[in-house]
């Protein structure tokens, strides 16, 4: 019987650990958030404005930007696959490709340490 229970717990707390990255840490319900994400800082999230997303209209502009977004983050994925990282080429950045991202600022970061040391 205290196996099950501890089975249970077990499970527990490692669903508390896990990391999901499609909700931002202390989100507000009823407030926008959108992500952030750069190639060299870790993944942020930044609250905006509701309205600006109910019925907003894209322009030729806006899809184009958006193709050129979705192609540097395919290139990016690519790089990450080849670094060995579990990723799938999707074009966005999905929780897979998030967790490799910041993996590999670790150890980027770890490299430019020691050359400095």
């Amino acid at each position: 019987m205290k196996y099950i229970i501890l089975l249970i717990l077990s499970f527990t707390f490692l669903n508390l650990t896990a990391q999901n990255f499609d909700v931002p840490p202390n989100f507000t319900p009823g407030k926008c958030y959108a992500k952030c994400f750069h190639y060299e800082k870790k993944l942020e999230w930044k609250e905006v404005n509701c309205e600006d997303f109910e019925n907003k209209i894209l322009t030729k502009k806006d899809l184009l930007a958006q193709e050129q977004q979705k192609l540097k983050m395919e290139k990016y994925q690519e790089k990450l696959i080849t670094l060995r990282y579990n990723v799938d080429i999707t074009g966005i950045p999905d929780n897979k490709t998030i967790i490799a991202h910041h993996k590999y600022l670790k150890v980027k970061e770890k490299k430019t340490k020691r050359k400095n040391s």
